[in-house]
């Protein structure tokens, strides 16, 4: 979508989640200036790490999934609409609430698109558009790094195309850095670019962001509104294309900034610019004066939570408390994809529960359609899971509780339609209402007819389901239940990685697929592209008997 025509679109609102910034006048620079901001006092923004899902969970911190519309900064364009299935573990959101503290908008922002360079598996770190990036195998304090469509950092090479999701910090001797909370690969084909860091030597049409000139004009987006570019100030700028002679053409750019806005914030990010009661959070500054014995155990670098109000004329938050990093990770839902108890997945992320305790049912109760509590922590290895420590199994999902069903439709109407699925191997059929705010993946909803295999999200209302996202599936095999045989077909859906054209063989969520002859639908198999797959298992292979691009 052109980018000024949904700004427009989408007015202030939108612009603050973009921003962290409110509305105003005037523009800066040789830019086109564009809305922002949350508007008057009762409403707040929260900024962090999504931590678990069920909810969306951000730094420990649950907000409704149903509510809020979304969209992405990335690698598709600046501002472009996505279904909520969008969000994956580890990403790094802008939450914007109403006055009651109910999500209205979710921004997707990563810190980084573009190409890795100088892997250094030692130091844990690699650099991504010349910011070092680093990572954590949870051995380090802060959030673990989640690896998507990747086998850990082992698995990084140099040019390798990557979206980075993380905490912006700066080092001892001031230099830039983020702290990964999901590495993700992309296509070989990406050509969009994303950065994040401090300005330099800002000109009338240039400036200096991490080494990277930056060239911007009049059809270069600039958000907040009435806030003007300058030196020292944190910003995200995306591009179109490629950086080529370490310069940069900017489509749009986004001063990270909270001047002007009134009500609370929640900010998860690394302690930089310490200086007695101050110091900054993912480029907004705190005031810590009313909780000066949290802040003198704080140390640069340190990943906290921020909490409190939002002084607008000075653009920063009044903490009224700091806390450090959600440890453990928490997924509740119904399983999707399941294998067996080491290999199944929870609202998309994969899960390893073959050493977890079963606070409720056991490992035999495991299977699509079973709702599940999970607790656990990321594995950075090759199967880039959450490992279980616990799992508690539910006989229904919870009113009011958040589901995954993948089936196939029937009895459409506008209002919704009819899905029969899996539930741990007995099919059955559910009424599912459209909400206001659904969105489509994969097809549009003219795709939305009887026969159509989706996987949907949405609320449990009653004996029904309200669904506010609807992905269409290019291969269904019927799904499988607990203590399956070889001969049972499975699915599972994710990002390719460890492609061998040669050998014809791929990873996906830890499970070595063999092409076996198959004809990819919807495109060519490389790394870092979504796949649909079906197999079976023979002699300990897993044999594919479909696989579809999910674009």
């Amino acid at each position: 979508m052109n980018e000024l025509r949904w700004l427009r679109r989408i007015g202030c609102g939108l612009a603050a989640a973009l921003t962290l910034a409110s509305c105003g006048g005037g523009g800066g620079g040789g830019l086109a200036s564009t809305g922002g901001g949350v508007g008057s006092g009762g409403t707040g923004i929260s900024y962090g790490t999504v931590t678990g899902f069920g909810s969306i969970v951000l730094d420990g911190q649950p907000y409704s999934s149903a509510t809020p519309t979304y969209f992405e900064d990335g690698v598709q364009g600046s501002g472009t609409q996505q279904p909520a299935t969008a969000v994956e573990l580890g990403d790094r959101l802008s939450v914007l609430t109403d006055a009651n503290g109910n999500p209205t908008t979710v921004v997707i922002e990563p810190e980084l698109i573009g190409t890795v360079a100088n892997v250094n598996t030692a130091a844990g770190s690699f650099t991504v558009d010349g910011v070092n990036v680093t990572v954590n195998s949870g051995s380090a304090s802060g959030p673990t790094t989640y690896y998507a469509g990747l086998g850990g950092l082992a698995g990084l090479a140099v040019g390798t195309q990557v979206e980075v999701h993380g905490a912006f910090g700066l080092d001892s001797g001031g230099q830039p850095y983020v702290h990964a909370t999901l590495v993700r690969q992309l296509p070989s084909t990406n050509q969009a670019v994303r950065v994040t860091g401090l300005v330099s030597q800002l000109g009338a049409s240039s400036f200096v962001v991490d080494g990277i000139t930056v060239n911007y004009s009049a059809s270069t987006q600039l958000a907040p509104s009435g806030i003007a570019l300058a030196d020292g100030q944190l910003v995200n700028v995306w591009s179109a294309a490629p950086i080529a002679s370490n310069a940069l053409a900017a489509g749009a750019i986004r001063i990270r900034t909270l001047l002007g806005q009134s009500g609370q914030a929640r900010i998860g990010g690394l302690v930089a610019n310490l200086q007695g009661s101050s110091f900054s959070v993912s480029g907004i500054p705190v005031d810590g004066s009313a909780v000066a014995a949290s802040v003198a155990a704080l140390h640069a670098g340190d990943y906290v939570v921020v909490q409190g109000s939002i002084d607008a004329a000075s653009g920063s938050v009044r903490a009224a408390s700091i806390s450090g990093y959600a440890r453990s990770i928490e997924l509740k839902g119904t399983i999707t994809g399941y294998v067996d108890s080491s290999n199944f997945l929870v609202r998309g992320v994969p899960v390893d529960a073959s050493a977890a305790t079963f606070t409720t049912g056991s490992a035999s109760s495991l299977g699509n359609g079973v709702y599940v509590d999970v607790v656990g922590t990321i594995a950075s290895g090759q199967s880039n899971a959450v490992v279980a420590s616990s799992v508690a199994v539910a006989g229904n999902a919870p009113d009011g509780g958040t589901v995954d069903y993948r089936g196939t439709v029937s009895a459409v109407s506008p209002a919704g339609f009819t899905l029969s699925y899996s539930d741990d191997g007995t099919m059955r059929s559910i009424a599912v209402t459209l909400a206001a705010n659904v969105q489509y993946s994969n097809g549009a909803a003219s795709a939305l007819a009887s026969g159509a295999t989706i996987e949907v999200e949405g609320t449990v209302a009653g004996s029904g389901l309200t669904a506010y996202s609807v992905s269409f599936v290019g291969t269904m095999s019927g799904g499988s239940a607990g203590g399956t045989t070889s001969s049972e077909s499975y699915e599972t859906s994710g990002l390719v990685y460890s492609y061998d054209s040669a050998a014809q063989t791929f990873v996906v969520n830890g499970l070595p697929i063999a092409v076996n002859g198959v004809t990819v639908s919807g495109g060519a198999l490389q790394n870092g592209v979504k796949v649909d797959v079906s197999f079976t298992q023979s002699g300990g292979v897993n044999l594919a008997k479909s696989i579809s691009l999910d674009h």
